[in-house]
């Protein structure tokens, strides 16, 4: 398959964006970011406002300050529908750092290397942009993710606990 990658630079692409999250999201990508954020109400269930949350925070992200700024980077198709994304919130402060938020592909496509392009054109980036270092979190469920990224060099840092009040 042929496809490539652009970086977005502003909002004209959130609602197609949004499409896609919600389309190729599953319950196992839920961490503890899609619960801070208001994406989902628990480790187990997404927010029925799903698209307004989201459509609002991508198009927040693009209008950042300059201490963190929303940078998309997504895969289409020789027709130019998206079939994957990655988004990256890069923090600026004592270290420059990535957080990669959301990476998610068209299910039909995986196995394709598709992720690997995404990722790798993303981390070459990075280091024009003088970023430390990369930081995600992933669902406690999400394995075939946590094989993906370990298989990239990412180490595991740290647990997330929950406590619901």
């Amino acid at each position: 398959m042929n496809y490539t990658t652009t970086w977005l630079t502003d909002t004209t692409r959130t609602e197609e964006l949004v499409d896609f999250f919600i389309t190729h999201k599953t319950d196992s990508y839920i961490s503890h970011g899609e619960i801070i954020s208001g994406r989902a109400l628990d480790s187990n269930h997404w927010n029925p406002d799903l698209k307004a949350i989201l459509t609002h925070q991508l198009n927040s992200g693009f209008d950042a300050d300059d201490a963190s700024k929303i940078n998309i980077l997504i895969a289409e198709n020789e027709e130019g529908k998206i079939i994957g994304m990655l988004i990256f919130n890069i923090i600026r402060g004592f270290k420059n750092y990535a957080v990669l938020e959301d990476m998610l592909l068209d299910q039909s496509l995986r196995g394709q290397s598709l992720g690997s392009i995404l990722l790798e054109k993303a981390v070459e980036e990075s280091k024009n942009w003088n970023i430390s270092f990369l930081m995600l979190e992933s669902g406690i469920g999400n394995t075939g993710a946590h094989h993906f990224f370990n298989k990239y060099g990412f180490k595991k840092v740290s647990e997330n606990y929950i406590l619901n009040l």
